[in-house]
């Protein structure tokens, strides 16, 4: 039987992709830093495999002999330095690994505005790791999930007061997806057997913003939720008051500026997929986590 190699299992989308794949019946391969962390998987007849994904080695080992691989670039901890040095370690690893053995397909968790070399932010990481996967021999599908829903999980324990903490305009919408439709997506999609490169590009199933979200919660909490507006230059100061280095506090400035000015953009808005989880499924499940 055809084995799937999944990373990220601790992470939002992972574990999705191994509930989906294990619930198709297709055998599944975990790679994971810390395999504690992934115990659950062993329990459920999944090899889990410990490894670093800067590390060639370790990913040789993990894709040799497997038909399919979820693969992406995990989120750095806050205080890091040298964040596109680190990510560049990481995707030669993939490069040199993918190279290496005969896997058939990679699906590779992107990011919508992954077309743009620079102004998205962290995204710019993405863009560098699909032009270094674009030139593979094995296909390689790049997911691109717009703003992911759980980015609001922060801003709840204030919502339960009353108050909705944002960046961005209350009426501005932009393009919203829960974690679980990208992970779903993702797994259907390593089942396919493309014959070379492409972009999907993933969505909600409608766009919102700060005041539809405040307006949602107001429902769910049943108490009156407000959006409040911080000016959107003060973006970097606030990221580096929780602790980010001034790197990555910039990145996540230019992230918001890109989401405002409309830049962080799908390059085929004519064939965006959309997912089933609406705003409200996603909130809710994040307020019962709290």
């Amino acid at each position: 039987m055809a084995e799937y190699v999944v990373a990220g299992v601790t992470g939002h989308t992972g574990s999705v992709v191994v509930q989906t794949l294990l619930g198709s019946g297709r055998k599944v391969r975990v790679l994971a830093r810390d395999p504690h962390k992934a115990e659950r998987w062993k329990k459920r007849g999944v090899h889990v495999g410990q490894g670093d994904l800067s590390s060639a080695h370790d990913l040789l080992n993990a894709l040799r002999g497997t038909e399919a691989a979820y693969l992406l670039l995990p989120p750095f901890a806050p205080a890091t330095t040298s964040v596109r040095g680190k990510a560049k370690k990481m995707i030669d690893a993939m490069v040199q690994a993918i190279g290496g053995t005969d896997v058939k397909h990679v699906v590779f968790l992107s990011s919508q505005g992954a077309q743009h070399a620079d102004g998205t932010g962290p995204v710019v990481l993405l863009h560098d790791a699909e032009q270094e996967l674009k030139t593979l021999k094995t296909p390689v599908t790049f997911l691109r999930p717009c703003f992911f829903m759980e980015n609001w999980a922060p801003a709840l324990p204030d919502a339960k007061e009353g108050l909705l903490n944002t960046f961005l305009p209350a009426e501005r919408k932009w393009p919203q997806v829960a974690a679980h439709d990208v992970g779903t997506t993702a797994a259907q999609l390593l089942l396919e057997h493309p014959k070379q490169h492409r972009v999907v590009e993933l969505a909600g199933p409608e766009d919102a913003g700060p005041a539809d979200v405040a307006r949602v919660l107001s429902k769910l909490l049943e108490t009156e939720v407000e959006p409040l507006v911080e000016p959107l230059h003060q973006v970097a100061e606030a990221f580096t008051g929780m602790g980010f280095s001034p790197e990555l506090a910039a990145m996540y400035q230019h992230l918001y500026e890109a989401i405002d000015s409309g830049h962080l953009c799908f390059e085929h808005p004519e064939s965006v997929v959309r997912g089933k989880e609406t705003l409200e499924q996603a909130l809710q499940a994040m307020l019962a986590r709290l």
